[in-house]
């Protein structure tokens, strides 16, 4: 008899739907499916070498979420503020590379695709600061 995990796993191939797990931990709250040449995953380890090399961290969350913590250097634009045709004014060149993360991925992946709708050209999904393993700062 299967019980937990090996149910749920029986339950999704038998319905032909799989999602990869992400290189994450904890997975982000929904599977991230957004394919585009100008966007990609990174994780934090990534993400923290980019931010080391100018790369700018814009978070997407609430400026609540934000105040309550977040990432060292981190730009606060809550996803609200995204709408198609925008520039960052942390980034207003569309062909530098940009970094967006939220809580877990769900909402940088939607800011990213507003972005790449955009015109800017290397989006980067930093995943969120459940994955980031350093203290966040207020």
């Amino acid at each position: 008899m299967k019980t937990g995990i090996g149910l749920v796993m029986s339950a999704v191939l038998s319905i032909g739907v799989a999602f990869a797990l992400e290189p994450v931990d904890p997975q982000p709250a929904s599977p991230l499916t957004y394919s585009n040449p100008a966007y990609q995953k990174v994780t934090p380890d990534v993400a923290r070498k980019m931010m080391a090399e100018g790369v700018v961290l814009i978070d997407v969350r609430s400026p609540e979420e934000f105040a309550s913590g977040h990432v060292k250097g981190a730009v606060n634009v809550p996803l609200d503020k995204f709408k198609k045709g925008m520039r960052l004014e942390a980034v207003p060149d569309v062909n530098d590379k940009v970094l967006v993360q939220c809580r877990s991925g769900v909402r940088a992946e939607n800011a990213s695709k507003i972005l790449i709708e955009s015109g800017y050209k290397h989006v980067y999904n930093a995943y969120g600061t459940l994955q980031w393993k350093e203290p966040l700062v207020k």
